[in-house]
């Protein structure tokens, strides 16, 4: 047998944890002395050990002291066991969306700070509300065949994440941005013109058609906030003048400087 003290050292569990566990009938010594001193048995030993073992995984001590007080056959106790084991993993799953949804929420947050230098705190709660409600997919589902969402879910810039191709667009939104109150034959239009014909060819493997629907369907309506971070109706106009005028005239910047 082991004393409590004896008990301690092996299984690193404090002295005042072990008095607890009796307290509250989690783990009784087997047998106590008329002196007062607690005795534990290899049974015990073994029971503590899983006690720490379920605690590690994350039950509570009340889920524990019913998972290892089940007194019914060995059938009957593992399909209790089972159960338990169930139920926390599904509240491990619920955690992990919860913190997935928290993470996307973050990144496009952070995408939306970077691009305006600032987010006011209905805009963080449009945000938060808009990834929870799914409206992304809504929007695609509503708009797209299921062939065209699965494209483009591949294929565009995702604001909820951080990856290579979202912090180019985002580069690029940012100088876009910038740079819209430039006429669109200058040569820092016509630059930015083809940077971001060089995006579409590198970034969007996709058919110019579907392309030019998708921008079609996330353009805002007049006095309406836009639908996609950075994508306000201005910009998309500065963004179709000036690859417009790129793609009729090739190399803007010459003809730009040829005109002066």
């Amino acid at each position: 047998m082991y004393r409590v003290g004896e008990l301690s050292r092996i299984t690193n569990v404090s002295i005042r944890t072990l008095h607890y566990y009796d307290e509250i009938g989690l783990l009784k010594p087997s047998r106590i002395s008329e002196a007062g001193y607690r005795y534990y048995t290899k049974d015990d030993l073994v029971k503590l050990q899983q006690i720490i073992v379920l605690k590690k995984l994350g039950f509570k001590l009340c889920q524990i002291k019913e998972m290892t007080q089940v007194t019914a056959d060995n059938a009957e106790k593992a399909q209790r066991w089972m159960e338990i084991f169930d139920m926390e993993i599904e509240k491990i799953r619920e955690e992990k969306r919860r913190l997935e949804l928290l993470e996307r929420s973050l990144h496009v947050i952070r995408h939306s700070l970077e691009l305006t230098g600032d987010v006011s705190n209905d805009e963080i709660l449009a945000i938060i509300q808009s990834i929870q409600l799914n409206d992304a997919d809504s929007f695609l589902s509503r708009h797209f065949t299921e062939e065209e969402q699965e494209i483009l879910l591949r294929q565009l810039p995702d604001l909820t994440a951080r990856d290579e191709k979202t912090e180019k667009w985002i580069e690029l939104l940012k100088k876009i941005r910038q740079t819209k109150g430039e006429p669109i034959d200058s040569p820092v239009s016509q630059r930015l013109a083809e940077e971001i014909m060089r995006f579409i060819r590198e970034h969007l493997q996709m058919e110019d058609s579907l392309i030019d629907k998708y921008w079609e369907k996330i353009k805002p309506e007049d006095g309406q906030p836009e639908k996609v971070i950075g994508l306000d109706k201005e910009t998309m106009e500065y963004i179709e003048q000036i690859l417009d005028w790129y793609q009729k005239y090739g190399e803007g910047d010459k003809h730009g400087e040829e005109k002066r």
